[in-house]
């Protein structure tokens, strides 16, 4: 249909099939359907709609297969369809509504338990950092512990759920960067075939990549804007700092120091600190550059500068791709799905959401938690696109591009974090 058509209301006895409309004033939990916008797929759905007593609905030109009657126009069926129209078919669609209702329940449970874990992984990072930073010797042996687990739910179950986390409070942000990183390298690595001793070196590099800023000055790390060359120069040292700070721990990998080392080298000699090119970067060194870069690229200090998960990984493919290794880049790509955790899209009824997660088995229908204004955001709609093979993502969209109110609903902070289960 035309999409220059603007959206308008229009009375239900002008429906007929193929008519895509939007129910307005009605609750998701008032009606039997699955959805509050939908296209029309026969006669019998128009006669439900007037047994509801809903007599005016909004048509959407741009997404219907027909234009409805006119006010004038009898449809084609002489008979009515409520005759027809049977409780027991009604009750049928409230059933499937209500197990839906049910399912709704318990991957809101299952969230919550996962989001409970994820609060406890970042408590136990948090710890371990401070002690390793305060000379605790055993603090090593607890990050490789930590570390150890970790790889155990990457190589026991290849068919782990990456999630999106929305847990963080404002004071534990500093430790969602390193977590972000090491369970996104960590995921890439499971991918590339790594051993578990590779596995434990990656988590444990990743983990500490930036364990050399606790020797930069607090006033420059918290900065924002240009920095003078001076100023780029000191933070630069990072990770020569952090490489000697860690060489200094017993039984730290040494591979993982190398990491530490390496993690802001680049294929092509452009990064620092020694410039290092190609096959000169440690293979574990170059994973965790990738997850570094696009970890950063969603999670900028100023949130209006952040890109979203989709667009992170289109620059970086499309712009940034000679500064990576490109066989792990895509690597990297295909393990995140077409639509990582976080992207806020457009779906084929129009709906717009936020994914939640992405099964590796089923990229292309992840888990989209919905906006809708007459749903409580604490009860907000979640929908897996496995289960719906009517309904797609249609697009990605742009943070600043959507209205406060569905940036507010779908995103209550700024900072995107990521747990794997």
């Amino acid at each position: 249909m035309n999409s220059r058509v603007p959206e308008y209301r229009i009375q239900v006895s002008q429906l007929r099939p193929g008519v895509f409309i939007r129910l307005e004033k009605t609750s998701w939990f008032e009606h039997p359907f699955l959805f509050s916008s939908f296209k029309v797929k026969d006669d019998e759905q128009i006669a439900l709609l007037r047994k509801l007593g809903i007599r005016e609905v909004i048509c959407i030109p741009e997404k219907s297969d027909v234009l409805p009657l006119r006010p004038d126009e009898k449809p084609e069926a002489e008979t009515e369809p409520e005759s027809e129209l049977s409780q027991e078919a009604i009750d049928h669609l409230w059933e499937v509504k209500k197990e839906r209702a049910r399912r709704l329940r318990a991957k809101k449970q299952h969230i919550a338990e996962c989001e409970e874990r994820f609060t406890l992984c970042i408590k136990t990072f948090n710890n371990i950092i401070k002690n390793m930073l305060g000379g605790n010797i055993a603090s090593v042996e607890d990050a490789l512990g930590f570390v150890n687990r970790m790889s155990g739910l990457f190589l026991e179950d290849r068919e782990s759920t990456l999630h999106l986390m929305n847990v963080m409070s404002p004071s534990e942000n500093a430790y969602s960067h390193p977590m972000n990183v090491a369970i996104l390298s960590m995921m890439v690595g499971r991918e590339a075939g790594l051993s578990k001793e590779e596995m434990t070196a990656l988590g444990m590099g990743a983990l500490f990549h930036d364990i050399g800023k606790a020797q930069i000055p607090k006033k420059l790390l918290k900065k924002r804007g240009t920095l003078t060359r001076p100023e780029q120069e000191m933070l630069n040292r990072h990770a020569e700092f952090g490489a000697a700070i860690v060489s200094q721990m017993e039984n730290f990998p040494k591979a993982a120091t190398r990491v530490v080392a390496q993690h802001h080298e680049r294929m092509d000699g452009s990064g620092f600190p020694l410039g290092l090119k190609g096959d000169s970067i440690n293979r574990l060194a170059h994973i965790v550059a990738i997850a570094d870069t696009y970890d950063n690229h969603c999670n900028q200090p100023e949130p209006t500068d952040s890109l979203t998960p989709y667009l992170a990984l289109s620059y970086m493919f499309g712009q940034q791709k000679q500064f990576f290794n490109v066989e792990l880049l895509a690597l990297f790509i295909r393990c995140l799905g077409v639509y990582p955790p976080g992207t806020v899209v457009e779906l084929s009824n129009g709906s717009i959401g936020m994914v939640m997660s992405v099964n590796p088995k089923n990229q292309l229908n992840p888990s989209v938690v919905l906006y809708d204004e007459d749903v409580p955001k604490k009860e907000a709609l979640i929908v897996d696109l496995a289960d719906e093979p009517d309904l797609r993502v249609e697009k990605s969209i742009r943070l600043s591009r959507l209205p406060q109110e569905i940036l507010e609903y779908l995103s209550p902070r700024a900072k995107i974090t990521y747990f794997i289960e």
